[in-house]
């Protein structure tokens, strides 16, 4: 008996939410003009190519201008740094010299 109760209530429920969700959906297709969603899909298909392409050639460019920036620091850098790091291999190894001659 209880099973049966609690379906009525929730068949209940449903349909006034059933029929809120469709007075709802009526009144919101009364305020749209005729035709509005043909009108958005094709000016939306009619420009997706241009924009597409457009958006397209803007990453390409800006990736190709990442790459050259990323290729002229290491050209510039890596002399310097290969020197720094060569400076300090020789300090290491005269250090170590001296440690064993002191040994």
């Amino acid at each position: 008996m209880r099973v049966n109760s609690f379906a009525n209530i929730t068949n209940q429920t449903m349909k006034t939410e059933d029929s809120s969700w469709r007075r709802l959906y009526e009144h919101a297709a009364s305020q749209v003009a005729p035709g509005f969603a043909d009108r958005v899909l094709r000016a939306a298909r009619a420009r997706a190519t241009p924009l597409f392409l457009r958006e397209f050639a803007f990453c390409a460019a800006t990736a190709a201008l990442c790459l050259v920036a990323v290729a002229l620091y290491h050209t510039t850098s890596s002399g310097d740094e290969n020197a720094r790091n060569l400076a300090g291999w020789n300090e290491i190894a005269s250090q170590s010299d001296d440690l064993e001659q002191t040994l």
